[in-house]
């Protein structure tokens, strides 16, 4: 346990708290951001030794969460990872262990291709080989792996602002499956087309929440709409949609008249008057679908690519766990070694009596 502790402060990831005699008197956790635990990833393999083998797996459930791919394609991801590329039965090895625990599933097409994904996140079954080999066939697997890399940190992006691929590539993946396009159009003919991954939500270990429905969808899309092309820009869609929520009312602008026809359409929202003339508010009829696409937009912006990424961060940075403060109190207050032990575990007893529900 003591070793534990040791690496995950080396990482970072505990904060351990000691008396004058160097004894620890309590760890506390911390809660990186996103991005910090990916940039962290070379690092944490290093402390705990990651041979070819586990490289291998890591880099070939990353690969098939991102995309469907032919066995070939799958190979080239496992032999790219750390020292596999000299042991190529590494990489098969790797495919085994990972279809063995359901991670990864082997499909074998009619043309005899092997087609690979994980089922965890790729729900609609076999149907996606077709899409694999497709990709394939076109020549166009990188470019759509790099276009659902861009939308899956970035769910809800803009079509116009993809930076990954190509227009066609774009309408190939939606044609296929592989992507999702949600159009919004106003009531003044103005039209944009926002891009969801279709696995958007799931786990690629196989715990998951469900897909976001079209409605959240459409919600996301029209909240980054707001934000990003209306008249009256909308400054953060999070707070925004959070105040709906818990108001069931919010907004006081002209542009609501005009932008959330579809919303109103699919009865997700109603459009009703402002505080003056030609101002307007949405009120919130789907409560469920309003809190899915909540998590959507906090997502986004704990990633950075909603804009208020520094917000974020400062948020997590100012999180402090109560044990910190029972290590003050420990270390401060005036007593014998007993009455100290007396006090923390007094401290301790309270929230886990309140969690069991015997404190009013």
């Amino acid at each position: 346990m003591a070793d534990v502790v040791k690496t995950l402060e080396a990482l970072g990831w505990v904060d351990v708290h000691r008396d004058a005699k160097g004894e620890a008197t309590a760890v506390v956790e911390t809660i990186p951001a996103p991005n910090d635990l990916v940039a962290a990833s070379e690092r944490v393999l290093n402390v705990l030794m990651a041979g070819p083998m586990e490289r291998a797996a890591l880099a070939v459930l990353r690969a098939t969460t991102i995309q469907p791919l032919v066995m070939t394609d799958v190979l080239d991801a496992a032999y790219a990872a750390e020292g596999v590329s000299s042991l190529p039965e590494t990489a098969e090895d790797a495919v085994r262990h990972l279809m063995h625990t359901g991670l990864v599933r082997e499909v074998l097409a009619d043309d005899g291709r092997t087609v690979l994904y994980n089922p965890n996140v790729w729900t609609q079954g076999d149907a996606v080989i077709r899409s694999a080999l497709k990709a394939a066939d076109a020549h166009g697997t990188k470019e759509v792996g790099a276009l659902l890399e861009e939308l899956a940190t970035n769910p809800g992006m803009p079509e116009s602002q993809v930076t990954s691929t190509e227009k066609k590539w774009i309408n190939f993946a939606v044609s296929q499956g592989l992507v999702q396009r949600s159009v919004i159009q106003t009531s003044e003919g103005q039209e944009r087309g926002f891009l969801f991954t279709p696995h958007l939500g799931r786990d690629p270990f196989g715990g998951t929440a469900g897909d976001a429905s079209g409605q959240v969808r459409q919600l996301v899309g029209s909240m980054i709409y707001a934000a990003t092309f209306a008249a009256y820009r909308l400054r953060d869609p999070a707070v925004f949609l959070r105040a709906l929520i818990n108001r069931g009312i919010a907004g006081n602008a002209s542009s609501i008249g005009t932008d959330y026809p579809m919303l109103e359409k699919a009865g997700i929202v109603r459009v009703v008057d402002g505080h003056s003339s030609n101002r307007y508010q949405l009120e919130l009829l789907q409560t469920d679908v309003a809190e899915d696409a909540l998590k959507v937009l906090t997502a986004r912006e704990a990633s950075g690519s909603g804009g208020h990424n520094a917000a974020s961060l400062e948020g997590q940075r100012s999180y402090v766990h109560v044990d910190r403060e029972r290590a003050k109190i420990a270390l401060t207050t005036d007593r014998d070694q007993a009455e100290e032990a007396r006090l923390i575990a007094a401290l301790r007893e309270v929230p886990a009596r309140r969690s069991m529900g015997q404190v009013q």
